[in-house]
């Protein structure tokens, strides 16, 4: 073996303490990315959540494009809160009971225009109240007058025949006038909404009861709007919530819709949604 010199050792040294201070620091390699404020608020919302909203048919609320899209109403609204709340939604359509069990069972998310009732908080939570239901007095244009400063009750003591559709409920008041036997004559029911529009027409009926989202659109649908008119009288039936499956959905995710609720009315976004369909 040969002998290394001294001379040789220190150069040796010299090269390995060069090498190590050229060596960049690991530390500086795992040290976290800072992000500003503002390069925070840029960043996209990560959606966190995917539920199935159910919904059949009810025209302006929730209805089928002829391009098979989900669109209404009651679709913009929800969707709404479900992007504010961080989730992605997709849609199933059945009837209103298949739709009730699909929630009793976990197998639907969520409804929307749901009414609060003790037995359906045993297998669902409900958000905060988003829509007000109610329902207005429509008779044939030029007769507001002839009908003025009258309730209800007045209209129906003068013989009033009034429309309305079978299995609505239409709230407690008019559901105590519906029991009244000496106004049992002066309800005529249909099966669906649209034959009151022709009834009033045809002079069948001197008025009906109708949701003024629904009648806005099927007037307007229609062509009746020069035919058609709304009377002062107003009957509330209720307020509506989302209804979410307590067994596939975390009361956590109620609580980021009820925010999402809260800065959709702050925004002034839950406002134009409900103006679009209010004419």
């Amino acid at each position: 073996m040969k002998k290394i010199s001294l001379l040789g050792v220190l150069a040796i040294s010299m090269l390995f303490l060069t090498s190590c201070e050229q060596q960049p620091s690991d530390k500086s390699s795992t040290q976290p990315i800072e992000t500003t404020q503002s390069e925070a608020q840029a960043l996209p919302k990560v959606i966190d959540c995917q539920l199935t909203m159910g919904w059949d048919p009810w025209e302006p609320y929730q209805y089928l494009t002829p391009d098979d899209e989900v669109k209404g109403l009651e679709i913009e609204l929800v969707s709404a809160m479900a992007r504010e709340a961080g989730c992605s939604v997709t849609f199933v359509q059945k009837d209103w009971m298949n739709l009730l069990n699909g929630i009793r069972a976990g197998n639907i998310d969520m409804l929307g225009g749901a009414s609060k009732t003790v037995n359906r908080g045993k297998f669902a939570y409900f958000s905060d109240d988003y829509r007000h239901e109610s329902f207005i007095l429509y008779l044939r244009a030029g007769e507001q007058e002839k009908y003025s400063n009258m309730s209800l009750t007045q209209l129906l003591e003068q013989n009033f025949r009034l429309g309305v559709t079978q299995d609505y409920i239409y709230g407690e008041k008019v559901s105590k006038l519906q029991d009244n036997e000496a106004f049992a004559a002066n309800f005529v029911s249909v099966p669906t909404t649209e034959v009151n529009y022709y009834n009033l027409l045809q002079h069948q009926i001197d008025g009906f009861l109708e949701d003024p989202f629904v009648a806005a659109y099927t007037i307007k649908r229609k062509g009746l709007q020069g035919q058609i008119q709304a009377h002062t009288i107003e009957v509330h039936s209720g307020d509506v919530a989302i209804m979410f499956s307590k067994k596939s959905v975390a009361p956590e995710t109620v609580e980021g819709f009820n925010q999402g609720l809260k800065n959709l009315k702050a925004s002034g976004e839950y406002q134009a949604i409900l103006a679009k369909y209010s004419h």
